[in-house]
């Protein structure tokens, strides 16, 4: 009942459209237009890891965060997030941010986050806005990579001081604290202690900008793990705006011995006052100095906030209590006596980061950890959710065989997910998100053979050692772990384990038998019985590097959580041409090969001259087309502070090597590969910033960006005609239909107009009704829509238009919607004089055509088509019923039924056409026979209102001749006539369609003719499913309606026209 409600509400609010229209016609603001290939972000709807946190220094509601996903926003306090500089960020990953006290819409962003993990992505420099975040430009110091800190002068926009940490994986010189004078134009480096030792953190004394403290940090990130500490690292200070810098390292109270990380604050509420969380060899803890850091005295050296120091090591004061501290650390600790006694804060999550509180309001508050981040406006005692954020760090990616599919993933340190690729209601919200259970690493697969069963990797650093394979029942709940070794690795270095297993490790079902498994240690296991038995059945596949297997850290405290674990088989799979054929690839650059199920294993690593020894091994992928033919990627940046690509193809079965790196961008690294499954040589490379593609096996590559964030996307997979790809950032995306891509060549680029192919559209919703029912004014206005009994959804409207034959919203807390519809892609060489589609049904008939001026209207352009790819969706409607002038739309436009269809494009008098089918949804249980039935009823419904409102235009057409002829003869009993003939004509009108003028005068006018029939209409939108014998029934009752009104106002008018007509004479 209240689908039907709502139904007719959206016929109602039709009519508030059309008074809208006038005004919305020439609004273009905001409204986006998206032609050609594009990606759909789908979900998860979850935060992830985050590295900066700060708040507007006027605007109380209005925050930032920053993670490795970008800048994200939110003006309402943190109930939506949404990203910021996408379109001018060549990097993805924030490391810090400041705004400017003096002009709060200036701030600088420092890219890079400083959260040192195994996947710890890099930045390029420095970027600036001048308009509170709406445009960004670059101000250089790319090689600076991670940037801790950034602090701009309270007086001055334009002195600003960058803490650049510099290369993770490697030494480099571009390090230490840089300053500009001039907003950015230009920079100096005003301190620097080595190329192994950067900054970590940087403070600015609030009453005294001249004063700053900075933190070195020595540290080095290896696959194998972290060298953390050493004799660069300690604190420095400067009382000159940064000409001139002394060491204060070990000035009187701090402790003596080794250094790792140290944070550093100090706030206003006592300027004299800084404290320092320092990592020691000898006395680890808080330290505080009276005196701005002559003289220093040990407070605390609680277990909650020294743990992992190379991790976090934050601390931050109060800018109202000099006494009140945060320690963002496992767990979000506070203290109100500076530093003797801690208490924990609530919290949503584990692992935080970073915090800001409000120099001037200090109930407003914002905190990141590794679930996302936190708006408080009380204190700290609430938190705002971190459900409404979109970014998702994955590891790797998977899709099932459900109609539609869905796409599976763990994320990092939060759980294993299961995203629908569409939704029946649009924007795919989350609670369509299934929470498998717990993960955090590695691949998620689901069962072919049955839906409710799901395999994953269920933990990161307490089982690493063990391999957690476990099998997840959807259907019941049930988490059962089935590790290959269930043995802790805690306190053992590599090679004393009894076996090393990669922090992200590869497994797979074999795509030849549903029940075998494979999963990848440094020897290959294998499982027949979901996990209960695994088999060893290779030798060692690695180099087995003793020296890379020992415990990492610094020499007092080691870090080894199960990302340090080396010499390990990295990547795994299995030719899906032939069964038995199995390839390996090691973190440290082995690569093996058995042709006969793990029997004999053959050594096929490549020996390259190009290729640095030991490199790791990130992807390989056995071709669709061709058993012997693989392809290979490896990335050194974690083992030699590499950032160039390095690609490989073997069609011999790794006998020899086709180096194809010199054809790919030499400033990406590669990540990941897959060659399509209908076109042979259609590659995909996925890179630390997107994805890149190759119509000739790899010669040549351009990247496939369109409106895909910089974000570094790991895994790659083709389902159907459909792109999904995991990001280390911004969760799943899907290019819907790389039809275009397949079909490209050289011939067809020559053309001066080219249809492409059509695929095939399976329907898969009815419910999408909130498509039609208009839900705000178009732009930058968020409109929340319910949908009874379930969360809503929140989006802007972004016309009331279509853009390529779709409506167009962008949805803030749910996955993009796949289009209602098949797709057609054609391309142009020029503007087109004359241009038209239509749609033929399986006889030839045209059922639905659009002309020039209709679609630069549905392309959002009032005056041009794209040169080079354009896509259209048709709604799969056929043409509308013809509008009463200035009334309600007679919203009859039935939907066709399953079958086969045609597209013909005509382009300046030469037309091409392509076939396809539309099918019924497999989850559906009506036949094709009952959606033939309901669509020629529903034809017959809209033959009878196009008719009627043909008969209702034609009286309305009378009606102003008459008048026109009335007020031409001056005769006043002619005028008495026509007004006579005007009423019986509107009272006509009005039994058809409504003539109120308001949305509260239409509701109280009875049910019209035609709105009857809109309504029945409605109805039949949400399945394929037969008519009813009561919609028959009401059906021939509204007819009566139309006939008994046809009736008598066929009598009455042709009387009064008959004694108008003698008047008139």
């Amino acid at each position: 009942m209240k689908r039907l409600l709502l139904y007719t509400l959206s016929l109602l609010l039709s009519f508030s459209t059309l008074l809208a229209q006038n005004k919305l016609t020439n609004d273009r603001e905001g409204v986006e237009i998206s032609n050609g290939l594009n990606w759909r972000f789908i979900g998860p709807i979850v935060g992830n890891r985050g590295s900066v946190v700060l708040g507007h220094p006027t605007e109380p509601y209005t925050f930032y965060f920053g993670a490795s996903n970008g800048l994200w926003k939110t003006e309402d306090a943190g109930t939506y997030w949404e990203p910021v500089g996408d379109a001018y960020f060549k990097s993805g990953n924030i490391g810090a941010m400041e705004f400017s006290e003096s002009n709060p819409n200036i701030a600088y962003v420092g890219m890079g986050e400083p959260q040192m993990r195994n996947n710890v992505s890099w930045g390029d420099g420095v970027y600036k806005t001048e308009d509170n975040g709406k445009t960004w430009i670059h101000l250089g110091l790319k090689e600076t990579h991670h940037i801790s800190q950034v602090r701009v002068h309270p007086t001055n926009p334009d002195i600003v001081f960058v803490g650049a940490f510099g290369h993770a994986f490697g030494p480099n010189k571009e390090r230490g604290v840089y300053r500009t004078k001039d907003g950015g134009k230009s920079w100096e480096k005003v301190f620097y202690k080595s190329d192994k030792a950067g900054v970590i953190d940087l403070v600015m004394n609030p009453s005294n900008p001249d004063e700053l403290f900075a933190v070195m940090w020595e540290f080095e990130r290896k696959a194998w793990g972290p060298k953390t500490g050493g004799p660069d690292s300690g604190l420095w200070k400067s009382t000159d705006g940064g000409d001139t810098w002394k060491e204060i390292t070990y000035n009187e109270g701090l402790p003596e011995g080794g250094r790792g990380r140290a944070g550093i604050t100090m706030r206003a509420a006592d300027a004299r006052k800084v404290y320092a969380l320092i990592d020691s060899e000898t006395k680890p803890g808080l330290y505080v100095s009276e005196d701005l850091g002559e003289n220093w005295e040990f407070v605390s050296d609680f277990f909650q906030i020294i743990g992992r120091p190379f991790y976090y090591s934050h601390i931050y004061a109060s800018p109202h209590d000099a006494n009140e501290l945060w320690s963002p650390n496992n767990r979000m600790f506070m203290t109100k006596d500076g530093g003797k006694n801690w208490i924990l804060n609530p919290g949503i999550k584990d692992d935080f980061h970073d915090i800001w509180i409000c120099p001037r309001d200090p109930k407003r508050m914002i905190g990141t950890n590794d679930g996302g981040c936190q708006v408080s406006m009380t204190g700290g005692i609430t938190w705002s959710s971190q459900y409404t954020q979109k970014n998702s760090q994955f590891y790797r990616v998977n899709v099932d065989n459900d109609f539609p599919y869905n796409v599976y993933g763990s994320g990092q340190d939060i759980l294993a997910y299961k995203v629908p690729s569409a939704s029946r209601w649009g924007g795919i919200s989350g609670y369509e998100t299934t929470i498998i259970g717990n993960g955090e690493i590695s691949s998620v697969i689901p069962n072919p053979n049955d839906p409710n069963i799901v395999y994953n990797i269920s933990g990161g650093a307490p089982m690493g050692s063990g391999a957690p394979f476990t099998i997840n029942n959807l259907a019941t709940g049930q988490n059962e772990v089935r590790s290959v070794w269930p043995s802790p690795l805690f306190g053992l270095n590599g090679y004393d384990l009894k076996y090393r297993f990669n922090w992200d490790l590869a497994y797979f079902l074999s795509p030849h038998d549903n029940k075998t498994l494979y999963l990848g240690g440094n020897v290959v296991f294998k499982s027949t019985d979901e996990g209960l038995n695994w088999e060893v059945i290779s030798p060692d596949l690695t180099h087995n590097l003793l020296e890379r297997q020992k415990i990492t850290g610094t020499p007092w405290l080691s870090e080894y959580f199960g990302q340090e674990i080396y010499s390990t088989i990295k990547r795994l799979d299995e030719s899906p041409v032939k069964k038995g054929v199995i390839w390996t690839g090691s973190d440290d650059g082995k690569i093996y090969i058995t042709r006969d199920g793990g029997t004999n294993w053959e050594d096929i690593s490549i020996t390259d001259s190009t290729l640095p020894e030991y490199s790791q091994v990130y992807e390989i992928e056995p071709s669709p087309h061709d058993a012997a033919a693989a392809y290979v990627v490896f990335s050194n940046f974690n083992t030699y502070d590499d950032y160039n690509p390095y690609m490989f193809k073997t069609t011999d079965y790794g006998k020899t090597w086709v180096n194809l790196s010199a054809n790919f961008p030499q400033d990406q690294i590669t990540r990941t590969i897959r060659e399509d499954k209908v076109r042979k040589g259609l590659l995909f490379a996925g890179t630390e910033s997107g994805v890149y593609y190759s119509l000739n096996d790899g010669q040549s590559w351009e990247k496939l960006k369109a409106n895909l964030p910089a974000v570094p996307v790991v895994d790659i997979k083709i389902k159907d005609a459909d792109l999904v790809i995991a990001t280390n950032g911004r969760g799943f995306w899907i290019m819907d239909d790389i039809t275009p891509l397949r079909e490209k060549s050289s011939e067809l680029d020559s053309k001066a107009v080219h249809l492409y192919p059509v695929s095939d559209h399976t329907r898969f919703g009815y419910n999408w009704w909130l498509d039609y029912v208009p839900g705000g004014d178009p732009g930058m206005k968020k409109n929340y829509f319910v949908q009874n009994m379930r969360p809503g959804l929140t989006y802007y409207e972004l016309t009331f238009k279509q853009v390529n034959g779709e409506r167009k919203r962008k949805f803030i807390d749910a996955g993009d919607p796949k289009p209602l519809g098949p797709a057609f892609y054609f391309k142009l060489e020029k503007e087109p004089k004359d241009i038209a589609i239509a749609i033929l049904d399986k006889d030839g008939n045209e059922i639905r055509n659009y002309t020039k001026e209709q679609m630069m209207l549905n392309f959002g352009s009032e005056s041009d088509f794209n040169t080079g790819l354009n896509k259209f969706v048709w709604d799969m409607r056929i043409n509308g019923v013809s509008r009463v002038p200035d009334r309600p739309e007679t919203t009859v436009i039935p939907i066709v039924p399953p079958g086969k269809y045609a597209v013909k494009l005509t382009v300046d008098g030469v037309s091409e056409t392509q076939e396809f089918n539309i099918y019924m949804s497999p989850k559906e249980s009506y036949t094709q026979l009952q959606a033939d039935d309901k669509f020629a009823f529903w034809m017959e419904m809209y033959n009878q209102a196009e008719a009627r409102t043909q008969k209702v235009i034609e009286a309305l057409a009378k009606k102003k001749e008459v008048i026109e002829m009335a007020e031409l003869s001056g005769n006043n009993k002619a005028k008495k006539q026509a007004e006579v003939i005007a009423k019986l004509i509107d009272s006509y009108e009005g039994a058809y369609v409504s003539t109120g003028r308001t949305l509260a005068e239409v509701i109280n006018l009875p049910a019209t003719i035609l709105f009857k029939l809109s309504f029945l209409s409605g109805i039949l939108d949400h399945s394929e499913g037969p008519v009813t014998t009561q919609m028959h029934s009401e059906f021939q009752e509204v007819l009566k309606d139309a006939d008994n009104a046809d009736a008598t106002f066929k009598q009455s008018i042709d009387t009064e026209l008959s004694k108008f007509e003698k008047i008139i004479k």
